[in-house]
C-alpha cells in the first residue's frame, strides 16, 4: 500500500501550509490522507506503522486505519501456512474468511470509525491526551482491528463519562 512516510515529518509539512491568521490553539486542523505513516519508537528501535499522528496539525491516514491495527492473530497464522505451502491464493480469500474482524480499503464502516479517530485528535487538541483506557470508549487506543471495531461501533461503545465532559464543554 505504498511508502511509509514519518508521521512528525508530515505533520511539520503541513504545519507551514496553516496561514499565521489559523497558526494559535484556538483552532484545529484535521489532515486526513491515504498515505501510510509510521513513527518511530524507542522502545523497540523500530518504526510503527500508524492510523493517525495527533500533534498540530493531526493527521489520519485511511490506509493506517486498515494497515496499522493488526489483524486477528488467527489470520496472520493461516496467511503463513498457505503462503509457505505456495497456495497464494488460498491466502487471498482470507479477507473474506475474517469479514467483519478488521477494516478493508472499501469498507463501508471506514467512516464511522474515521470519527473516532477525529474524535482523539479533538481530544488532544483540548487536553494534550487523545486516548482513553476504557475499551468501550471512541478514543481507546485500539492496537488491534477487533478491538478497533468494537471501540467505534460495537455494542456499547460511545464516550466514557469523563470524555463525555470534556466534549459537552463545548458546546
Amino acid at each position: 500500500w505504498g511508502i511509509p512516510y514519518e508521521g512528525f515529518a508530515v505533520t511539520a509539512l503541513y504545519k507551514g501550509l496553516i496561514g499565521k491568521e489559523e497558526s494559535s490553539l484556538n483552532f484545529i486542523h484535521i489532515a486526513f490522507t491515504n498515505q501510510l505513516l509510521a513513527t518511530w519508537e524507542e522502545d523497540d528501535r523500530r518504526f510503527h506503522l500508524r492510523a493517525a499522528v495527533y500533534s498540530y496539525p493531526s493527521i489520519i491516514s485511511t490506509t493506517g486505519m486498515v494497515e496499522a491495527p493488526a489483524k486477528p492473530r488467527e489470520y496472520y497464522f493461516l496467511k503463513g501456512q498457505y503462503q509457505a505451502l505456495g497456495a497464494y491464493d488460498a491466502a487471498a480469500h482470507l479477507e473474506e474468511e475474517f469479514k467483519g474482524r478488521f477494516l478493508t480499503h472499501d469498507d463501508p464502516c471506514m467512516t464511522e470509525a474515521a470519527k473516532g479517530y477525529v474524535l482523539q485528535a479533538l481530544a488532544n487538541h483540548l487536553s494534550g491526551y487523545p486516548f482513553c483506557p476504557k475499551k468501550i470508549c471512541r478514543l481507546y487506543n485500539a492496537h488491534w482491528q477487533e478491538e478497533m471495531l468494537q471501540a467505534q461501533m460495537g455494542k456499547g461503545s460511545g464516550l466514557c463519562k469523563k470524555h463525555q465532559e470534556l466534549f459537552s464543554n463545548l458546546v
